[in-house]
């Protein structure tokens, strides 16, 4: 089984130079947990996902204990928040992003996101984006095929 027969084919974009807030106002649209990075030329640059907005946007636990009183205070945590919306995704998204090609083995694919944690491979064709595979379709793919379900 190769990642084509698995990959999702529509895939969601985000521009390059767009802000945290946009970013998050596409992926929560879309009801998707990260999404590649695109330039001008329309060839990805890197890869956004939710797990990087919180930790841009978010206190790590040193800093919520430093100032624990900063982070008790829904209005603060808000205006904190205001500030960072602003963001462009350029500064925080992942610029090495793994990826595959459509013909690569779908579990060779998913034995690659396992083994570095990662949740979503970008597919790409000539340097285009022609899909993305997500953990999840691997799974659903691969049970479906393997328990006949």
């Amino acid at each position: 089984m190769k990642v084509k027969n698995a990959m999702t084919k529509k895939v969601v974009e985000i521009k390059s130079g767009s802000t945290l807030e946009r970013a998050a106002k596409i992926l929560t649209k879309n009801k998707i947990s990260g999404a590649p990075v695109v330039g001008k030329d329309g060839k990805m640059i890197g890869i956004v996902s939710e797990k990087d907005l919180f930790r841009a946007v978010y206190p790590n636990l040193q800093d919520i204990l430093k100032h624990i009183g900063l982070w008790l205070d829904r209005q603060k945590i808000r205006r904190q928040v205001g500030k960072k919306k602003k963001t462009k995704v350029n500064v925080i998204m992942t610029k090495q992003v793994i990826s595959v090609e459509p013909d690569a083995p779908l579990l060779k694919a998913g034995s690659l996101m396992l083994q570095k944690r990662i949740h979503r491979l970008p597919v790409l064709k000539n340097g285009k984006i022609v899909g993305i595979l997500s953990r999840r379709d691997v799974f659903r793919k691969m049970i479906k095929a393997d328990f006949e379900v």
